[in-house]
């Protein structure tokens, strides 16, 4: 398939995006030595506005949006290009690729230098901001594609909108810093973006540096995470270490108090043993008491003896 206008010709290598009313293709211009390549809006003119022609007309005008680069009317469809630019999309780059945290905030800060150079139609800006829509090169230079199916409701699209769509980007790129709640400039940053608290390209781009320059240089294992379970660790570790200051001091006054008794009982006076010989009726015996009742029945037996021998001789 072959697309013309006046002076030129596009071949078309495959169906991009499509519905109804607009069809959007991929082509490169012939007869030129770089094959640059194009997206070709292809519009039915039963649904084109004078509105948009008028809006094309004066978008044409502007010199920074080189994204745009004509449009025409032929066989009863109106015809718009844009460039096209082959890369890694970004889904794919955060999707499959292990990039460091400076590394992706320096992707969000390209594109929103991108976005400001390119001073944006917000109906573009809208359609632009899309994880698949995003492509990078190789040292992370950014370009955008564009889903215009909507183009007849250009005019119903607002800055907020694009914003929003800023914001999901953003979200996306960071999602595990803003699920752990590690990184809470950034995470200001995306719910003014998504709650239309900025209103130029100028301004996000300055609240977004700052956000920048706080975390450029950081790594992943620096950030502090404030997620729910996070702060329930916390917590359980912040009354851990209360519990171990309690517990200290007792502890050390217990240690000082056998200290004490333990001294207190070396200096005391030795006192004398009482022995026991028997508990109730039960006789107790031991080496020390066994050979005191030996030398007592002796004693005893001797004793028996005399006398007896005493009375023996009485008459």
């Amino acid at each position: 398939m072959i697309i013309r206008n006046l002076t030129k010709k596009y071949m078309v290598t495959q169906e991009y995006l499509g519905n109804d009313n607009v069809h959007q293709y991929i082509c490169y211009e012939l007869d030129t030595p770089d094959k640059s390549q194009y997206c070709a809006l292809c519009q039915k003119l039963s649904s084109v506005r004078g509105e948009e022609i008028r809006f094309l007309m004066e978008e044409m005008k502007n010199e920074n949006f080189s994204d745009l680069t004509d449009f025409f009317i032929n066989n009863d469809c109106l015809y718009v290009l844009l460039k096209y630019h082959a890369g890694t999309e970004l889904e794919r780059k955060i999707a499959s690729e292990k990039c460091s945290l400076s590394e992706r905030l320096e992707i969000i800060k390209n594109i929103l230098e991108k976005i400001l150079i390119l001073n944006m139609p917000v109906y573009f800006f809208s359609s632009a901001m899309d994880i698949r829509r995003i492509t990078l090169t190789s040292d992370n230079e950014v370009y955008f594609n564009y889903n215009c199916l909507d183009i007849d409701k250009f005019d119903s699209v607002e800055f907020k909108d694009g914003t929003k769509s800023l914001a999901e980007v953003i979200k996306f790129v960071f999602a595990y810093e803003l699920k752990e709640r590690s990184m809470p400039e950034l995470e200001t940053f995306v719910y003014s973006a998504g709650h239309n608290d900025m209103t130029n390209y100028m301004e996000i781009y300055e609240k977004y540096y700052q956000v920048y320059q706080i975390y450029f240089g950081r790594k992943q294992e620096d950030l502090e995470p404030q997620s729910f379970k996070f702060k329930v660790w916390d917590i359980i570790k912040k009354i851990g270490s209360f519990i171990k200051k309690l517990i200290q001091p007792a502890l050390l006054i217990l240690a000082v108090g056998y200290l004490a008794v333990s001294i207190m009982g070396v200096l005391a006076e030795p006192g004398y043993n009482e022995n026991f010989t028997t508990i109730g009726t039960v006789i107790v015996t031991n080496k020390d008491t066994a050979e005191d009742k030996e030398s007592v029945d002796e004693n005893s037996s001797e004793n028996a003896e005399s006398e007896k021998a005493d009375t023996s001789g009485v008459e």
